[in-house]
């Protein structure tokens, strides 16, 4: 009877410490997510190339030091709310072929309109691009899968260039630019980078048609070398 009661007694506390260390974890993970949002509001609401600790531990109301036993480092805090901006405001939205950028940009556009200060920061401050950084990244490793049956036969520089005028349209750079510059809504935003992605795949499909007869571009050099040479 005595060693059953001692079971119990060591099995409650042993609950209970799990009941605690739970509870701890859920405190923890609180705090660093009210760290996260005291950043992207002050991203927001300041629109600054920096942004500074003591500002985020204010709006988060905890101490300074309480950010860095969360985040060892500025940059780890600027990834995470990168992440979060990401799955929670702006949402990545996959695509398999360069086809659907359109309608994908016509959709950020509307995403854009209901957070445009944070866009805006996002796209001009030095704080905002090294938030964007992480995604931005991703995204362009999406352009270059998506158009890769597009460009089997182009040299690689036209590959390059036609990847980097793809990811540049789909971009919230262009967003702001012709917002701000040219006081265009984003209907009209969405219709203009539509224009701009249709004419651009076109061509790049004309001239990838062109290379394939043509059996020269995308040979690498030593490819082409070795092919003079046996014509020599």
């Amino acid at each position: 009877m005595t060693s059953q009661i001692v079971w119990c007694q060591t099995y409650d506390m042993s609950a209970a410490k799990r009941h605690i260390a739970s509870l701890r974890d859920e405190y923890a993970e609180m705090t660093r997510q009210r760290i996260v949002d005291a950043f992207v509001e002050a991203l927001e609401d300041e629109a600054a190339d920096d942004i500074s600790m003591a500002a985020v531990a204010k709006r988060a109301k905890v101490a300074e030091r309480t950010i860095y036993r969360h985040f060892k480092t500025r940059a780890e805090l600027f990834a995470a709310a990168g992440e979060w901006i990401e799955d929670n405001v702006f949402s990545y939205i996959p695509f398999a072929s360069p086809d659907e950028l359109p309608e994908i940009f016509r959709k950020l556009c509307k995403r854009f309109d209901r957070h445009p200060h944070l866009a805006r920061a996002i796209a001009m401050t030095r704080a905002g691009r090294r938030v964007r950084a992480g995604f931005r990244r991703h995204l362009i490793d999406q352009h270059h899968k998506a158009m890769a049956p597009l460009v089997q036969h182009l040299p690689a520089k036209e590959v390059r260039q036609a990847e980097a005028l793809a990811s540049y349209l789909n971009n919230v750079l262009a967003w702001n630019a012709m917002r701000e510059d040219f006081g265009m809504s984003s209907a009209e935003i969405a219709d203009a980078i539509e224009w701009a992605l249709t004419t651009l795949l076109k061509d790049v499909r004309q001239r990838d048609a062109a290379a394939a007869r043509s059996g020269k571009a995308g040979k690498s050099p030593r490819k082409r070398s070795t092919a003079a040479k046996e014509q020599a």
